[in-house]
């Protein structure tokens, strides 16, 4: 994508250090000590930051839509949209993100052996252990004899974002680290609530794009969970569905997030509108 990426390695092939996208650093460390030496700055942060021509009022919760359009550095209108989905679409290129209305708590559990697409959504993949036995366990405890769909993902989201001390942590996230740890920003909190998820029988994904805060939109990673149709939940915010100022730009692992690290850099976002119908 045009960005430089350069690794130290020792004789073993293992990274010691990396230095690439948008100007991050990234040096070999435990997943305990990740953070040590940060925490208080607001400089990791800034780096991932998208300016915004128009503030966006502090009860973000209460927005019901948003109609925005992403700019990129040449004045092109940033079109790519990864899903239409309920919540978020493109017309002529503008952006409209909708907050969405939960199903059902009567509604049964998601039939995904009828549905080819979903099966995927359940399976572990690299970093998101569903099938580890601590994954395993951890969802039983959490959730109990629930057995609706909304009310497992709620007890499983209140459960991530109560235990998981909100801190950076300059790694790649894995989902049976951070519940060992219990530390990290929001991939943390999304990898590990997205295997909580599969290990309950949920089919999940993972989102990522921006979040607004502070007169900025910010690079983000929430879930989303398949209840009879897709919706959004952040655990490092503790909200199911997400409030509309989130823009998903791809879903899926870190193969598809690293996609949007050079756009983001290169974005600027004009807000249209906003409102409560």
């Amino acid at each position: 994508m045009g960005s430089e990426i350069t690794l130290w390695v020792d004789e073993r092939c293992v990274i010691l250090k990396e230095e690439g996208l948008m100007g991050l650093v990234m040096i070999r460390s435990s997943a305990a000590n990740a953070s040590l030496g940060i925490e208080g700055s607001d400089d990791y942060y800034e780096m991932a930051a998208v300016p915004a021509d128009w503030a966006l009022p502090p009860d973000l919760e209460s927005l019901t839509y948003l109609k925005l359009k992403l700019i990129l550095d040449d004045g092109t209108i940033h079109n790519a949209l990864p899903d239409k989905t309920e919540r978020q679409s493109i017309d002529n290129g503008v952006m409209v993100i909708r907050l969405e209305k939960l199903p059902s708590l009567r509604s049964s559990e998601p039939d995904v052996m009828k549905d080819e697409d979903l099966e995927s959504y359940l399976k572990p993949e690299f970093n998101i252990e569903s099938d580890a036995h601590e994954i395993i366990a951890k969802a039983g405890s959490i959730t109990g004899d629930e057995k609706a769909p909304v009310l497992k993902a709620r007890k499983l989201l209140k459960w991530v974002y109560d235990n998981i001390d909100k801190r950076p942590v300059v790694s790649v996230p894995s989902a049976i680290e951070v519940l060992k740890i219990k530390v990290g920003d929001c991939n943390e909190h999304a990898t590990l609530l997205t295997a909580l998820l599969r290990a309950s029988g949920i089919p999940a994904r993972l989102a990522a794009g921006l979040v607004y805060n502070r007169g900025r939109f910010y690079y983000h990673a929430w879930t989303e969970a398949y209840l009879g149709r897709w919706i959004s939940m952040d655990a490092t915010l503790n909200q199911m569905p997400v409030d509309v100022s989130h823009i998903c730009l791809v879903y899926g692992n870190l193969d598809k997030q690293v996609e949007i690290m050079g756009l983001i850099g290169r974005l600027k976002i004009e807000v249209i509108e906003f409102g409560h119908h």
